[in-house]
């Protein structure tokens, strides 16, 4: 790997330095360094950014505490994959009466540390995302932040940027908070630890599990009555050896204990994108990094109808309700076919491609008309901007960026790209 230094006009000699060198017995290695180099993900961060990195102080100042809604006395703990470092969400549960809860979404406060313009951000906006490869991932944020300083470790303090909702035991809203906290989380779970608890209805903190799982599922159920579409695809994980080379393929279903979490950050996310959506600036919206997912295209649309037609499969597309409908009613209809899968792929493909714009038209594939990215900052960076906005927005310092909507094509493009390396590696 060369790093070009220069080449002048007119010059045949191009000065270059070598950057590192790729072991030939390695294959792997080398491959899946091509694929983020080909992609234009660097391999390493600037020197400038690591050292911005560095510098940031690991201790929590009472003075910070102060600022904060200290939440770190009520039931928090994460949920993730059993290989995941870098947790950047936690839930909170804390029972008000019979029929009311407190929940709360606490997400890394990744914008606290980063700050603005800094050669660490710069690095980090370039990237715009982290890439997730079978054997490493390629992080937005340098390793001792995303897996250490922000990360909602279990038994330790960390500052967080937190949703909390009064909601009823029917999932309704009664209320919301939108701020900054500082938490404590008492547990880290993995998803399988989660999943054993729903499906034995034993185990560590059970009661509030169960709870929320209950909570989770009727929020889903609203989402699809009301239009959202109801794809899962599979997703493919490798086991590797010590070495990195693949002895196995494990098979990621969604389970319970996956929708538990995904529902409240879809909460979350779209409540926040609702709040900011109600500002105006001389009388027009504010610019927002919006997640939006537009109707289908007609065209792609007419060959996926055919091909399902032929599995047996009917399909109204008269409207994007009908679409939705439809969409649903395949997908209940294939499930457990031989066809199910190849149904999934396509459908999805025949989606339009979600993106962030500050032309929010909505998101059809979640059924929100409302919706961002809040939940991830470690990890992607549109959610570092979302924090930014929200919190100049909760403290009336309302400065509207020029520039937003080119960082929003920059994150989807980059988005793409480290999709694109996902597949690759696969």
């Amino acid at each position: 790997v060369v790093r070009m230094l220069r080449w002048e006009k007119g010059d045949k000699r191009p000065v270059g330095e070598v950057i590192s060198v790729m072991d030939a017995e390695n294959t792997n290695d080398a491959a899946m360094k091509e694929i983020l180099l080909e992609n234009g993900f660097p391999l390493e961060f600037p020197d400038d950014a690591l050292e911005v990195a560095a510098r940031i102080p690991d201790t929590i100042t009472n003075e910070e505490i102060k600022k904060r809604k200290d939440v770190r006395d009520i039931l928090t703990f994460t949920i993730d994959p059993v290989d995941a470092k870098d947790f950047d969400d936690a839930i909170s549960i804390k029972k008000l009466k019979d029929d009311l809860y407190e929940i709360g979404i606490h997400i890394a406060d990744v914008s606290h540390y980063v700050e603005p313009d800094n050669p660490l951000d710069k690095a980090a906006y370039q990237k715009a995302t982290s890439v997730y490869l079978p054997d490493r991932v390629n992080p937005m944020l340098p390793e001792h932040i995303s897996n250490v300083l922000c990360s909602l470790r279990p038994n330790e303090d960390k500052l967080t940027f937190a949703a909390i909702f009064q909601l009823t035991t029917k999932a309704e809203v009664k209320n919301y908070w939108l701020g900054r906290t500082v938490m404590h989380s008492d547990r880290r779970f993995t998803y399988e630890e989660a999943q054993d608890i729903i499906e034995t209805k034993a185990g560590d903190h059970a009661e509030e599990i169960l709870l929320l799982n209950e909570l989770a599922q009727k929020m889903r159920k609203r989402r699809f009555n009301k239009g959202a579409i109801n794809f899962s695809s599979q997703e493919v994980r490798f086991r590797l050896d010590e070495k990195g080379d693949p002895i196995g393929i494990v098979i990621k279903e969604s389970k319970e204990s996956h929708q538990l979490v995904e529902e409240f950050m879809l909460l979350a996310n779209r409540y926040v994108a609702e709040s900011i959506s109600k500002i105006k600036i001389k009388g027009k919206p504010m610019p927002f990094p919006y997640r939006i997912h537009d109707t289908p295209d007609e065209e792609k649309l007419l060959p996926f109808i055919a091909f399902a037609n032929k599995f047996g499969h009917k399909f109204d597309s008269s409207t994007p309700e009908a679409i939705a409908a439809s969409f649903n009613q395949l997908l209940k209809d294939a499930h457990g076919k031989p066809e199910q899968h190849v149904l999934e792929q396509l459908g999805i493909r025949t989606m339009a491609k979600a993106k962030y714009t500050i032309e929010n038209v909505g998101h059809y594939g979640l059924g929100f008309e409302h919706y961002c990215h809040f939940t991830s900052p470690i990890r992607r960076y549109p959610d570092v901007m979302v924090h930014r906005i929200l919190f100049d927005v909760l403290n009336n310092k309302i400065q509207p960026d020029k520039k937003l909507e080119d960082k929003c094509k920059h994150a989807s493009e980059r988005e793409r790209a480290a999709m694109e390396a996902e597949r690759a590696s696969n």
